[in-house]
């Protein structure tokens, strides 16, 4: 197999992230590797707890995202760009006080008194809600009243985990086709985005969507 060749830049991010995988226990082989054989399994255990928390809570603020960005673009329009908008104090004003303010449910409850939105979105994004506080304000969720799980599986196991992203990917293409892709109304104003995917039976299919709603210095 041909090695791969890598910028100064890539390198430094692969030595970042094994470092961080080393520093956070992450990683597999070195916990097999230790000489406390009583102690892997537990620590495998939390390693792939922390995981599948942080990619709950990564599909939440993405969710989370995707209401807020449908939310300015109806109050701004489309016609100027996020970092644009994000040059002027009444957007900053509007993201710092208002929007900062809002938690998922009620930017859902925003967007649907808006546009209509499936049952189905507002059933997963109510369900992604109660999942992301179990675990992220209980060290124990198993033992809180309301299980982590999706769809009556635990997220903990490798069927509820799948099952949860593969329903991500689903609001996650909702979005896009409806908001980004463009809606009857918003066709003709949709802003510019970046996506990489494949055509599928005359229409297009998301793989994945780079955009984002950040400020100047971010962007």
């Amino acid at each position: 197999m041909e090695k791969v060749k890598l910028t100064g830049n890539q390198r430094r991010l692969v030595s970042e992230v094994r470092q961080l995988l080393a520093t956070l226990m992450l990683d597999p082989d070195a916990i097999i590797a230790d000489e406390d054989v009583d102690g892997r399994t537990p620590r495998l255990e939390l390693a792939k707890d922390q995981i599948i928390r942080s990619a709950v809570i990564l599909k939440y603020v993405l969710m989370d995202e995707y209401l807020s960005a449908v939310i300015c673009w109806h109050y701004f329009g489309k016609k100027r760009s996020f970092p644009r908008l994000w040059r002027t104090k009444r957007f900053k004003s509007f993201n710092y006080f208002i929007l900062e303010r809002l938690y998922l449910l009620q930017k859902l409850d925003l967007v649907k008194s808006i546009h209509t939105i499936p049952k189905y979105v507002s059933a997963d994004l109510a369900a992604l809600n109660d999942l992301r506080n179990g675990i992220a304000h209980s060290f124990f969720p198993q033992n809180r009243k309301r299980k982590p799980e999706w769809k009556a599986k635990s997220i903990f196991t490798d069927g509820g985990f799948e099952r949860f992203l593969e329903d991500m990917q689903e609001l996650s293409d909702f979005f896009v086709y409806r908001f980004w892709v463009g809606s009857p109304e918003d066709i003709s104003a949709r802003p510019k985005v970046s996506t990489q995917g494949t055509e599928t039976n005359g229409g297009w299919a998301p793989e994945r969507t780079v955009w984002a709603r950040r400020g100047p210095a971010a962007s």
